[in-house]
């Protein structure tokens, strides 16, 4: 075994403990411990109403094939077995084993383990399969943005303790640069190779709070630039360099072997390049359906880069077409789950796992100086305002298709990551009368820096100045780290953002909520406390918010800088809103030189 090997089991060992003396992993025999082999715990994915994929990772590093029995059951000490059986785990796969169990009960908690034929056991883990009937509430914990050297993963942990039907996770699971900081990335380098992008994951699993949270809910999740390259396009990425990095294709088939070897789902491999297809459905009973799509790697076209690009062909384009996010086939099947025209009835609510904002974000900037700045950091500025080409503003006719698709039947959420912060909009829609069809809930980073951490000016000013821009923004706060909860039932919608200081689980606290009805017009209303967990379980007492007793949010009694921003000094606020266009670009972490 390699030092790496050798360092990843002892920090396994560790991570174990952990979960064992936190009760958040049992072990498969009264009185047994997880065994250090299985040091990046289990976890599970894609549940549906009869089956759910089972994972975990062992050990075998130069070996031959290794066979493990796996069992789940209805209890937690697995005595009441519902289904089990054998899988044969190799160096193909990086150790890893998914297996998919079967026959199960609707509407159930599940235990599993896994075991060697040696005896060695897994820590057992907790799963979930969904409902098929209608059911009067469902709630989801929304994440993204972990980069393991920014920090620690304390809300993940934070999020294993609440009680949720199922987590999704909307991208930039990992990071592939090797830019140092908090925690050192293993491998030091950025990521190219298929070895590389198996390291870098099995460093995340063997950090503890992550292994809480998969030990605890079941997850579907779906990739994001950060898992390949940043800014990445289907045909390459801004710091890929064929000379140096190789071929793009082969980059990106690495990329989605390591990434369905250690966070897999009901997914496929193009028969053509060998290319990892993420996007997918999946139903969440008769109240809702999870439509993932992935807006990064499969059809995306070149980001344009200049305004004259915006809305205009492909580089090889037909006349009159445009640049797409999803591409042809993606879009198809996109419009066909929101518009319900594969199926009858359409569920009452769509969610939509998407991984930059899809609602317009257009920042006015002043001529000059600024707006030459904000466009060298690779905006668009266009009459007058900025505008970022990686997300949906970048591609506004196929935001428009699936607008159109969603149609005024409402109860579409658009669920996005990507810009670690914390916001609410309503809308866009074509809705009647011109109220909103959909909404849309973006969850803050994990461990990412914040945008705050970026801007020029106080971000309570940028936060101000962002809230007069449009009336579709309910909500927005740039500065914490945390995860949102997504609460349904067949009336309403309510997002909660909880912040967590990425190294400390305890410091969980509310910090805003919204709801909508399912029903047009989808307006957004503030809520002041957060809904009741469900099944008896008492929830994190909310406190006040940092956002809320930061000086960067509330204006300086002694009448300094802050009360001007938020006032009406126009120059200056329109200053700040530039500086937030351009850390919003900046926020992604440079790769090493």
């Amino acid at each position: 075994m390699d030092d790496l090997g050798r360092r990843d089991l002892l920090k396994g060992a560790g991570a174990l403990v952990a979960l064992h003396a936190a009760g958040l992993s049992s072990p498969v025999a009264a009185g047994a411990a997880p065994d250090p082999a299985f040091a990046w715990g289990v976890a599970s994915f894609d549940p549906t109403a009869t089956s759910v994929l089972l994972w975990t990772r062992l050990a075998v590093s130069g070996s031959p094939p290794v066979e493990l029995s796996w069992t789940i059951a209805r209890d937690e000490a697995l005595t009441d077995v519902a289904a089990s059986g054998s899988v044969e785990v190799s160096p193909a796969t990086d150790g890893c084993a998914i297996v998919e169990a079967t026959g199960l009960s609707p509407d159930g908690t599940w235990w599993f383990a896994f075991i060697t034929e040696d005896g060695a056991r897994s820590p057992v883990g907790r799963t979930r399969t969904m409902r098929t009937a209608a059911v009067e509430r469902l709630r989801l914990g929304v994440v993204s943005c972990s980069r393991y050297a920014s920090g620690g993963f304390a809300a993940y942990r934070a999020l294993a303790e609440r009680e949720v039907d199922l987590v999704v996770h909307v991208g930039d699971y990992i990071y592939e640069d090797g830019k140092a900081g908090e925690r050192p990335h293993e491998p030091p380098e950025e990521l190219v190779a298929l070895d590389q992008y198996r390291a870098r994951y099995a460093q995340h699993r063997l950090d503890p709070d992550l292994q809480a949270l998969h030990a605890r809910h079941p997850m579907v999740a779906v990739w994001d630039d950060h898992e390949i390259a940043g800014n990445a396009w289907r045909g390459g990425a801004p710091g890929h360099d064929e000379a140096t990095d190789g071929p793009w294709i082969d980059r990106l088939r690495a990329a989605g072997q390591a990434y369905s070897e250690w966070v897999p789902g009901r997914t496929s491999r193009s028969s053509v390049d060998g290319r990892l297809q993420a996007w997918r459905t999946l139903s969440l009973g008769g109240l809702a359906e999870l439509v993932v799509l992935d807006t990064r790697s499969w059809g995306r076209d070149r980001q344009p880069a200049s305004a004259a690009e915006l809305g205009g062909p492909p580089e090889g384009g037909a006349p009159g077409s445009s640049r797409t996010i999803l591409g042809e086939d993606q879009m198809r099947f996109a419009t066909e789950r929101l518009a319900g025209t594969d199926r009858a009835p359409r569920p009452p609510w769509v969610l939509l796992a998407n991984q930059v904002m899809f609602h317009p974000l257009e920042v006015p900037v002043p001529v000059g100086s600024l707006a030459q700045a904000v466009e060298d950091e690779g905006f668009l500025v266009v009459d007058g305002k900025a505008v970022n080409p990686d997300q949906w503003d970048g591609y506004p006719q196929d935001r428009d298709r699936l607008v159109e698709a969603a149609g005024d039947q409402g109860g579409v959420v658009v669920l996005t990551g990507d810009v670690h912060s914390s916001w609410a909009w309503e809308g866009p829609t074509t809705a009647a009368g011109g109220g909103p069809a959909m909404v849309e809930l973006v969850t803050p980073s994990v461990s990412t820096e914040a945008l705050a951490d970026r801007l020029p000016v106080p971000a309570g000013a940028v936060e101000a100045a962002l809230s007069g821009l449009s009336d579709d923004l309910s909500h927005v706060e740039l500065s914490s780290h945390g995860y949102l909860l997504v609460d349904l039932d067949a009336d309403r919608v309510q997002g909660e953002w909880w912040y967590v200081d990425p190294d400390d689980a305890s410091s969980a606290r509310f910090g805003a909520a919204r709801s909508a009805p399912r029903a047009v017009p989808m307006r957004l209303t503030e809520v002041d406390e957060p809904l009741p967990e469900p099944q008896g379980r008492s929830a994190p007492t909310p406190t006040t918010s940092r956002k809320a007793a930061s000086p960067s949010s509330e204006p300086d009694d002694d009448g300094g800088d802050l009360p001007a921003l938020v006032a009406g000094a126009g120059a200056v606020a329109v200053t700040a809103l530039a500086g937030a266009t351009v850390a919003l670009r900046r926020r992604r972490p440079r790769p090493s030189p």
